[in-house]
């Protein structure tokens, strides 16, 4: 079954009505991503590259809030919700909520 990922500048927008069928799925700060990579670091882990169940890596992670720097993330939300059906339709009016265009990501669609 297909997951909307959306920001926190998409969830922002939503009625109280809408918020209710997401949930907070992640925060973002840099000093996590700080301990993370100090962590691997210390395990001897050189080559460690950040992931989670949202994002492929650090890089996706600073597109879709619009960041070039890792150091810009400050407390920076994702919320989720499924989905009972997709169409790209769907996510291109989703994306009419973000000034970007970014924030907005769909996982899991076949």
């Amino acid at each position: 079954m297909p997951v909307l990922i959306i920001g926190w500048g998409v969830y922002d927008k939503l009625t109280e009505k809408d918020k209710n069928e997401f949930a907070l799925v992640a925060s973002y700060e840099t000093s996590y991503f700080y301990e993370c990579y100090e962590y691997e670091y210390a395990k001897g882990n050189k080559n460690y590259e950040w992931s989670d169940r949202c994002f492929k890596s650090q890089e996706e992670l600073l597109e879709f809030f619009g960041y070039e720097m890792i150091e810009d993330l400050d407390a920076d939300a994702v919320y989720a919700k499924r989905l009972e059906t997709y169409a790209e339709e769907d996510l291109k009016n989703w994306m009419q909520l973000s000034e970007e265009r970014n924030q907005v990501k769909v996982i899991g669609a076949q």
